[in-house]
């Protein structure tokens, strides 16, 4: 799951309303976690940002159950709002798409 060789694609709602920068980052968190334990073949990122403008981002799979929370800095007014965004990035056995939760 989650080969570098596979194709990475992105659904419009994604280049639309996630800031290129925050999907790098998680492209790069889902090669970490890769290294670190079995994946799902449906990964899930819930964001949510705090009153001191920090973004939180929940990452979650099923099988085998993992969570991880990672916490960013935001830079003023550069990111657009992400506030309550859920993003799955999805494994098929040929290539992985990143799509915003309500584009499933």
């Amino acid at each position: 799951m989650f080969e570098l060789t596979k194709d990475r694609y992105l659904t419009r709602g994604i280049v639309r309303e996630v800031p290129t920068e925050l999907q790098l980052f998680l492209w790069v968190v889902l090669e970490r976690e890769k290294s670190r334990h079995e994946m799902d073949y449906l990964q899930v990122f819930k964001l949510r940002v705090d009153e001191e403008k920090t973004l939180h981002i929940d990452h979650c799979q099923e099988q085998p159950k993992h969570e991880r929370t990672y916490s960013l800095a935001m830079v003023g007014s550069d990111m657009p709002e992400v506030n309550g965004k859920k993003i799955y990035v999805i494994d098929d056995g040929t290539y992985v798409t990143m799509l915003l939760a309500e584009e499933y």
